[in-house]
């Protein structure tokens, strides 16, 4: 396995080219942007074989790699921000016809105010969508979330979402190792699954009574429970091959003995690390649990990691307006009736706003001062 500073756009073009995409979507947009300028010049370069569709707007991207997937081809998009929302139809399009699609969702702030700066609440606003979500810590599991995400997708049929921060992570150089393609290919074979063909046409996508709608969704929903079994036992596949340390749900860290647990996902996971091991030497018995996945929504997993604990705070790079962060939200919900420590969700790091280790010890303390079990989110950094 080889070593490189990469950015994190080139990690999530890396994992896609190692995956060995046969089809590119792409419309120009930022900061998702590099990585798309990597592929194609992959495909340029003649190191990627791969047809890249120039399109007039997100949508038609993701329209343009629907196409190809119901095809039988091995499709790949990367977007964010207002282009995630242009696409939103063909979203959902995408997870109903159960198509194993695979795109880098690079983070972004929505309008208005207009912002070109990281935060999740583009992906959070796909949440209902269907299409499994996968959260990065860093440029390693960029990759390494790309090339497991098209294993998962193609066994499940259902699209998967891999989510890094503009700029934190996009335009930022850290160390990552690259496995061999060789070996990724004997990881992930191409499990080819067109739904349509020229000698035999037919259609998709046609309109449906009620007598069958409901079924649909049964089994669109059954796909998404099964990601629970199937990401984890993935995760544990790739390690095995690759000798990493991939997880798969969640991933406590210093969590056994934790009277305090941070909750996180994505960026803010590396500085809630920081803290912690910072926290432990004044004694302080806290831990961090990372969520890596967050569609479908790993409740077991991330209830195991808690309960124990006296309090948990709940990082939150997004907003659900009139209700808190979306993460923070679905904990509460997850815990109703199964302890009494204290769930404290805190809304912090929004379009860009600085989110280091003072503002995750301030989180903390904010948590540790309160007197409700089930306080409606608080906001760091005002």
């Amino acid at each position: 396995m080889n070593k490189a500073l990469i950015t994190g756009s080139e990690a999530a073009a890396l994992g896609a080219k190692l995956a060995q995409i046969e089809v590119l979507g792409y419309y120009p947009i930022t900061p998702a942007f590099p990585a798309m300028e990597r592929l194609s010049k992959y495909i340029e370069d003649g190191e990627l074989h791969c047809k890249f569709i120039r399109v007039e707007s997100d949508h038609s991207a993701l329209a343009a790699v629907l196409g190809a997937s119901l095809a039988g081809a091995r499709s790949y998009t990367v977007t964010n921000s207002q282009g995630l929302l242009l696409m939103t139809e063909v979203v959902y399009h995408a997870a109903g016809l159960r198509q194993p699609i695979v795109m880098g969702v690079a983070n972004r702030a929505l309008s208005a105010p207009h912002s070109r700066f990281p935060e999740h609440g583009d992906a959070i606003s796909q949440g209902a969508s269907g299409w499994i979500q996968m959260f990065c810590e860093n440029n390693q599991d960029i990759m390494d979330n790309t090339i497991q995400a098209f294993r998962v997708a193609e066994e499940l049929r259902t699209p998967v979402m891999v989510n890094y921060e503009g700029y934190i992570q996009s335009h930022t150089l850290e160390e990552v190792y690259i496995p061999e393609q060789e070996k990724v290919a004997k990881f992930l074979p191409l499990n080819r699954q067109p739904a349509l063909d020229i000698n035999n046409p037919r259609g998709v996508n046609t309109v449906t009574g009620p007598e069958f709608y409901t079924d649909y969704k049964y089994q669109q929903n059954q796909a998404m429970l099964q990601a629970l079994t199937l990401i984890p036992q993935t995760a544990d596949a790739y390690n095995a091959e690759f000798g990493t340390t991939s997880c798969g749900l969640v991933e406590g860290y210093k969590t056994e003995d934790a009277e305090h647990v941070i909750v996180a996902m994505g960026s803010i996971v590396g500085t809630a690390r920081v803290l912690v091991d910072e926290l432990r030497k004044e004694g302080k018995k806290i831990g961090v649990l990372k969520v890596k996945v967050w569609r479908p929504f790993p409740a077991e997993a991330i209830l195991a990691q808690i309960k124990n604990a006296k309090y948990v705070t709940v990082l939150d790079k997004n907003i659900v307006f009139g209700v808190g962060g979306a993460l923070a939200t679905e904990i509460k919900a997850a815990s109703y009736g199964y302890g009494n420590q204290v769930i404290n969700g805190v809304i912090l790091g929004l379009g860009g706003r600085q989110c280091g280790i003072p503002e995750v010890k301030e989180a903390v303390e904010h948590t540790e001062n309160s007197n409700s079990k089930t306080n409606t989110s608080a906001w760091i950094g005002l």
